[in-house]
């Protein structure tokens, strides 16, 4: 039974890893990356591809990272609480 249980954890990780928008690489054609648009565990292979005929096994993709988009925000607010904490000292020292 524990190993059933542990089938299905792994069965679901890769059905979230491997879900619908994720941009992957063809290990096969590097630089050539994709997008999936479904993952279906009852199909073998089970991961299709937007402009990819055939399916595809996880052992063919490499995952692709999104980049960050604009962290820029943190630094304003880094910003705004270094300001307010200079301005309002006693009142930092106090609750510290």
């Amino acid at each position: 039974m524990v190993l059933r249980q542990q089938e299905v954890d792994f069965d679901r990780q890769e059905a979230l890893t491997y879900r619908a928008g994720t941009r992957v690489e063809l290990k096969s054609c590097p630089g050539a990356v994709d997008t999936v648009a479904s993952y279906d565990p009852m199909m073998v292979p089970p991961i299709w591809l937007v402009n990819d005929p055939k399916p595809r096994y996880p052992e063919e993709l490499t995952l692709v990272s999104r980049p960050v988009a604009n962290v820029r925000w943190l630094k304003g607010v880094a910003h705004r609480q270094a300001r307010l904490s200079a301005g309002n000292s006693r009142v930092v020292a106090a609750v510290r």
